[in-house]
């Protein structure tokens, strides 16, 4: 049986192989500078990779280190609940990409803000509200007015 730890390191490595591949088919512009749109994209690729390759190599340097057989059922003993609890945080994400272009990015990271800490176990009331519509508008600010980024305004696009 496989630790969690070596786990986690392969699917990093996963996540970096295809990320990396993404990264390196973002397109370059004549005007572009010597690092270019896809340095950044690439630098993070490449540190989760070793990220990744570096936790499993510990991962096995620990299991054969130990001498010892661990029992790794203990380890994995809970972890289907808290992989579903993570694929429903994944869930959400999905739904607010595939509704920001439609409802707007005000409208959709307020929904998304609401829905993850309901999500988390807060308590629903006005408080939750506020929160998702002043954490809107403070990203929205953040995003559009100080660091010019355009975003989808959706519904919003006739006001």
């Amino acid at each position: 049986m496989l630790s969690r730890d070596f786990v986690s390191g392969l699917s990093a490595v996963l996540i970096a192989a295809i990320y990396l591949v993404f990264a390196y088919q973002l397109r370059t512009s004549a005007l572009d500078d010597s690092v270019g749109p896809g340095g950044l994209p690439r630098t993070y690729g490449w540190m989760l990779l070793a990220l990744g390759l570096m936790i499993s190599a510990s991962a096995i340097f620990k299991q054969t280190r130990s001498g010892a057989v661990l029992d790794l059922r203990l380890e994995w003993k809970g972890q289907g609940r808290r992989i579903v609890w993570a694929a429903g945080l994944l869930a959400i994400g999905v739904c607010y990409i595939a509704g920001v272009s439609t409802l707007g990015y005000p409208l959709a990271i307020a929904l998304l803000l609401v829905a993850v800490a309901l999500y988390q176990g807060a308590k629903p009331g006005l408080h939750i509200a506020a929160i998702g519509i002043g954490g809107a508008a403070f990203l929205w600010a953040v995003f559009v007015l100080v660091l010019g980024v355009s975003m989808p305004m959706g519904l919003f696009a006739g006001l």
